[in-house]
C-alpha cells in the first residue's frame, strides 16, 4: 500500500512471553485495543517503555537493531506497518519511539489500513520529522544501565512523591547529572517521565478497573482528584470521564470472540 505492507494482527498471549525483532525493515506498530497486562519494551541495550500499552501508541523497531518486548499474557489488537530501509532514515543514537503518541500519525495508520496509499507518503514524512527531533549522542554502558535501572525503580515508586534527589541517589548521579542524561535517553526530565507514566496508569485503570476518579488519582500519585483531572485536560485534551467512555469498549472488543 504505497509502497508500505500493512496488516491488522490478533495476538493472544497465554501467560509471560518474550519476543525479538531484527529486521532489514522498520516496523511501525500502532496498538488498537486490549491488554497484556504488562508490556516491556528495549531497543538494543536501551529500555524503553514499561506498562501496558494504550489505544493509539506506538512503537518503532528500527531496521538493523535489535527491538526486545516481554508481556505477562492478555490480548492486543495493533496495526503493523512494515517501511522499507531505504524510504526512512534513523540517525544512529537517537531515541527509540515507544508509547508515542500522535493523533495524525496514528490516523495516517488506520487511514492506510482502510486501503487510503496515498496516506504511505506523509506517514512515512511525519514519522521522519519526529525521528529527527529525537536525534541522540552516544551513552557509556554504565550510564545506560543507571538510566534502565532508575526507569523501572521510577515504576515501583508512582503513587508516592519521590523527590529528584532521591531519584539521582537511587542512580548514584547527582542532580544535574540525572537530567541531562535522563532527558538524553527518554526525552523527559525524571519529573516529567514520573508525572508521563502516573497519566499511562491512570488511563490504564480507567479503562480496565471499575474505580472512581478520585480512587484512581490516590492510587497514581496525584494529590487529588481535581490534580488528575487538571493534567489530563493539559496532557489529553480531555476529562478522566471522557478517556474512560472512549477508552472503555477497547478492553474486550469483539474481535476476541471465538
Amino acid at each position: 500500500m504505497g509502497g508500505l505492507k500493512v496488516a491488522s494482527i490478533v495476538d493472544r498471549i497465554d501467560g509471560p512471553s518474550s519476543w525479538i525483532i531484527e529486521r532489514d525493515v522498520h516496523m511501525l506498530y500502532l496498538y488498537e485495543a486490549g491488554s497484556y497486562h504488562w508490556l516491556e519494551t528495549w531497543l538494543d541495550d536501551r529500555r524503553t517503555s514499561l506498562g501496558d500499552p494504550l489505544p493509539g501508541e506506538m512503537w518503532l523497531a528500527p531496521a538493523g537493531h535489535r527491538y526486545h518486548g516481554e508481556a505477562k499474557g492478555g490480548a492486543v489488537r495493533y496495526i503493523e506497518v512494515e517501511i522499507p530501509a531505504a524510504r526512512l532514515t534513523v540517525a544512529p543514537d537517537t531515541r527509540a519511539l515507544a508509547g508515542h503518541y500522535d493523533l495524525t500519525l496514528a490516523a495516517l495508520v488506520r487511514a492506510l489500513l482502510a486501503g487510503d496509499a496515498a496516506a504511505a507518503d506523509p506517514l512515512v514524512t511525519i514519522l521522519g520529522k519526529t525521528l529527527d527531533g529525537m536525534a541522540g549522542r552516544p551513552e557509556s554502558p554504565a550510564v545506560i544501565q543507571r538510566i534502565n535501572d532508575l526507569m523501572a525503580f521510577i515504576q515501583t515508586q508512582l503513587e508516592v512523591l519521590l523527590p529528584v534527589e532521591e531519584m539521582a541517589a537511587q542512580a548514584g548521579m547527582s542532580v544535574n547529572s540525572l537530567i541531562v542524561h535522563f532527558a538524553r535517553a527518554t526525552g523527559y526530565t525524571p519529573a516529567q517521565y514520573m508525572l508521563r507514566q502516573r497519566l499511562r496508569r491512570a488511563c490504564w485503570f480507567l479503562m480496565n478497573r471499575p474505580l472512581s476518579v478520585a480512587e484512581i488519582a490516590f492510587a497514581t500519585g496525584f494529590s487529588s482528584h481535581a490534580h488528575l483531572c487538571a493534567i489530563f485536560r493539559r496532557k489529553l485534551g480531555m476529562s478522566p470521564g471522557e478517556w474512560r467512555r472512549r477508552h472503555v469498549s477497547a478492553i474486550v472488543p469483539p474481535v476476541w470472540e471465538e
